[in-house]
Parts: structure tokens; sequence; C-alpha cells
């Protein structure tokens, strides 16, 4: 079956577009906690492309067969391919929701899909929500020119450097919006400042995920 269509004005849920780089399109959310789990997906190296509301699945769920929407499909670099399902923590702990997602996953076991669950407790994380939200607003500038691999290698070498040395030669924009392009790499899980390491970006896929 088709994507379920997204972004209505019915309720008084919060709705919106974010606009993807990775994809070159806008994205459509249907919460907040949607539109910050799309950070998490759209700046994972591992995630090739991805879609909201993929497809309807359809599951048993006792004597009836329900529909039901993922969140997103995503592909990965490895070919692999996972639908997930996006709840805040909260949300899962109802009994209703519980006994729903549990008939879900089962379905997708029987199917051989991968699915995953992104709960706020994994999405909301911190400094990473707050690195990812620095990146996205610098990924929709200008990238700036005249910066590639062998330029950054001759200033920082080619191992690892703190981010406060990065900082000091190249400033502290410069060297995010460089991360926000892909020509400088970090852990996104960590500070982007101080002793968290730095390293200049060698080019080809990796499969790191920030989920």
């Amino acid at each position: 079956m088709l994507a379920r269509k997204v972004v209505t004005r019915r309720g008084r849920r919060f709705r919106g577009y974010y606009p993807s780089a990775k994809l070159g399109r806008m994205v459509a959310w249907e919460s907040l906690l949607e539109r910050d789990a799309i950070l998490l997906i759209e700046f994972s190296p591992g995630v090739l492309t991805y879609r909201e509301q993929p497809v309807e699945i359809r599951y048993p769920f006792g004597e009836d067969t329900r529909s039901y929407f993922p969140d997103f499909e995503i592909s990965l670099v490895n070919g692999e391919r996972v639908h997930v399902e996006v709840k805040t923590v909260a949300e899962l702990s109802r009994p209703d929701v519980s006994a729903k997602f549990a008939a879900v996953a089962e379905h997708y076991e029987r199917i051989n899909l991968d699915f995953i669950f992104l709960t706020d407790e994994e999405i909301r994380r911190e400094p990473l929500q707050t690195n990812l939200r620095t990146l996205s607003y610098l990924s929709h500038r200008a990238e700036p020119t005249g910066w590639n691999a062998h330029k950054l290698s001759q200033m920082l070498g080619d191992s690892a450097v703190p981010f406060r040395d990065c900082e000091s030669k190249l400033g502290k924009a410069l060297t995010q919006r460089l991360i926000a392009g892909g020509k400088l790499e970090t852990d996104l899980h960590l500070p982007m400042a101080g002793d968290t390491p730095v390293f200049v970006a060698k080019g080809g896929d990796h499969a790191t995920l920030l989920f």
C-alpha cells in the first residue's frame, strides 16, 4: 500500500516540515518528537536515505487485522532496511499502546523486517540533541569553500585533535560548519568543545548511527 498522507490540518498536534539536506526535499513530521528524531536520522552517516510513513502494515491483533503506518523507513549503507516508531517512554508504558506494539513487533519478526523504537530518552539525550540542532542550522547555510581533506590535514594533521585546538586554528564557527558539511568528524554524543576529538573526514560510506 502507498504511504499515508501526513501533515494534515486536523487536530491540535504540532506538525511541520524539515528541510533535509540528505534527501534534497522537505520531510513531514507530525510531532515535535518526530522532528527531533529526524535529526538523529539525518546526521547518521550510516543512513543512506529515509522516508516518512512509507507504507501500510497490516498485522493481526487477536481475531482482527489492523492497520499500522511506521513513522519512518530507513535504508542503511549496508543495504539493510529498518522501520522506526517514535514514541515517548510514557506512551509506551500504557497497556493499550504496549499491547498494540507487541503485536506489531511480532508481525515484523514474522515478515523478517527490522523494527525499532526511538523514545524521547534516546532522541533528546544531551549534548547530542543540542549538537544536532546546531549542525542542522549550519547545514542550511552556504558551505565554506576551499576546504578539502588535503588542506585540513595540512593544518590539523592526520590524527585526532582536541576541539579546542581545531577551534584555535579555524575558529569555532568554521569548525562547526565543517562538521555540519562532513569535512570534519567528531563524536556528537560529546560536547563540541574542549578535549572532544575532531578528525579530518576521509570520505567513503561508514555505518555510524546516532540511535
